[in-house]
């Protein structure tokens, strides 16, 4: 930490009690690259810039940032900040976030429950994919998700900057990446072999429990391994994973297994799948 910072975290820890009741600080080009952590103190605060154009910039903001909960707009703009507090949702008055130019890869679950959010700037981040909840947010006005490497929706989707719009994008591909994840089901259930149906199973994390069924000589290959993967899909829903990402998972765990004339067949079906829509 600089003499300089040293003495600005000092000057804020000092005056912190004389802060009480304040509303507005704006801190922007303050050369912070650790979030002034008393800051979070201030529950009477309702704006807050600390945004940075040149020189020092903060990396992360600490989940303490939850105790502002007056917090109405908050810039973070213009630093090179890597995750938003999973907590964020705690900011329950926030109408306003402003976190252009960071490393942001990630929106955590907790910020599409911001029900007063109108503005959104999460330009210039490292966003690959957008939440389909996001529908959530409908209280949004103004959003900018330009100058991110999107592929969930393609940045198209996003320039017109219509909520609806990305929604129902999102919304269209899941109904689609649900339909695939079915037809992958029915080519694992139809092809797998005995072996790799129990390595795929150590592999998915489930227990034999889970997939022997009370009458397993009566009852096919087929059936069991499609049963296995839908109870597989439907502890994996518990962790909000999306059907593209169950998609992923099984993927890999059937390369893991060598099961490959099976991959060959997805591969197939993927190729297939860019061509015609169901």
């Amino acid at each position: 930490m600089s003499e300089k910072e040293e003495n600005q975290l000092q000057k804020i820890s000092s005056d912190i009690c004389n802060l009480k009741g304040i509303q507005k600080l704006n801190f922007s080009s303050n050369q912070f690259i650790h979030f002034p952590i008393e800051l979070c103190q201030l529950q009477s605060l309702e704006q807050l810039n600390i945004s940075q154009i040149k020189g020092r910039k903060l990396t992360r903001l600490p989940g303490e940032l939850s105790n502002m909960t007056q917090l109405k707009e908050l810039d973070i703009s213009n630093n090179a900040i890597r995750e938003i507090p999973r907590n964020i949702g705690e900011l329950r008055n926030l109408v306003s976030l402003h976190a252009y130019n960071n490393q942001i890869s990630y929106i955590p679950p907790s910020l599409l429950s911001l029900n007063d959010l109108q503005q959104l700037n999460l330009s210039g981040n490292n966003l690959t994919a957008l939440p389909s909840a996001i529908y959530n947010l409908f209280s949004l006005k103004e959003i900018n998700f330009d100058d991110n490497p999107l592929l969930r929706p393609p940045m198209e989707i996003c320039k017109g900057k219509q909520l609806y719009t990305i929604a129902r994008y999102l919304q269209r591909a899941d109904e689609r990446d649900e339909k695939i994840l079915e037809k992958i089901f029915k080519i694992v259930a139809n092809n797998i072999t005995e072996t790799n149906f129990e390595f795929l199973c150590q592999k998915l994390n489930l227990a034999n429990s889970e997939t022997d069924m009370p009458t397993k000589s009566t009852v096919s290959l087929s059936e069991r391994a499609h049963q296995a993967l839908v109870i597989w899909k439907t502890q994996s829903n518990k962790l909000s994973l999306t059907a593209a990402a169950l998609r992923d998972q099984l993927i890999r765990a059937l390369t893991m297994i060598g099961a490959y004339e099976i991959m060959d067949k997805i591969t197939a079906l993927n190729l297939f799948t860019r061509a015609i829509k169901f």
